[in-house]
């Protein structure tokens, strides 16, 4: 045993080290390939800036001349960046409206009460956030205008918690008869026994 955990202990220790080894060189493989990009951009950039100065016939020109050539370079910045982020897999992924929903409502599940749960569950579709509140307001506020809408949940709830007692306490009898039973056969005494007494 003292052999496989110091051999899974030294497998472990050389897998980590192999991915920490990965993990530098591919860092170091984005760094120089954006470094190197950018490099490209900018030289780009100056040749553009410098072609716009030398055509340029007044100061005007050569301000709108600059500021394209500024926006073509940011323009290529932006590009590189989003390559080298889908290339290396790091690209952010489109979120569909169905998760941002099902986030959202985890989150308000979340800044509710828990005996409030129950209601949301059953009216999450019809609450819906605005520009002036959140879905967990809006539920809120639902809650406080149907508050017997919250008094069945809660009742629900209680006679769930109930009957799950009920039948509890109903299993808890039968085995405490089922325990009393082999008590009472085992505590009577044979004829045979009865007649060894000595009294």
């Amino acid at each position: 045993m003292k052999e496989l955990v110091l051999r899974c202990r030294a497998e472990r220790l050389t897998v980590r080290t192999k991915l920490q080894e990965m993990r530098a060189r591919v860092l170091h493989d984005l760094r120089e390939t954006v470094r190197v990009e950018r490099e490209a951009a900018r030289q780009a950039c100056v040749l553009r800036k410098g072609d716009a100065t030398s055509s340029c016939g007044s100061a005007v020109e050569c301000a709108r001349n600059d500021y394209r050539a500024e926006k073509q370079y940011q323009a290529d910045l932006r590009r590189i960046d989003r390559d080298n982020r889908v290339r290396h897999g790091m690209a952010r992924k489109h979120v569909t409206r169905a998760e941002r929903r099902g986030e959202s409502d985890d989150e308000v599940t979340q800044n509710i009460p828990s005996e409030l749960v129950g209601l949301f569950q059953r009216v999450k579709k019809r609450i819906k956030a605005s520009a002036r509140i959140s879905r967990t307001e809006a539920f809120l506020k639902y809650a406080e205008e149907h508050p017997h809408e919250v008094f069945e949940v809660i009742e629900e709830k209680a006679e769930r918690m109930i009957r799950d007692l009920e039948r509890k306490h109903t299993e808890a009898e039968r085995e405490m008869r089922r325990a009393r039973k082999p008590l009472a056969r085992t505590s009577r005494y044979s004829a045979a026994e009865l007649a060894a007494v000595p009294f």
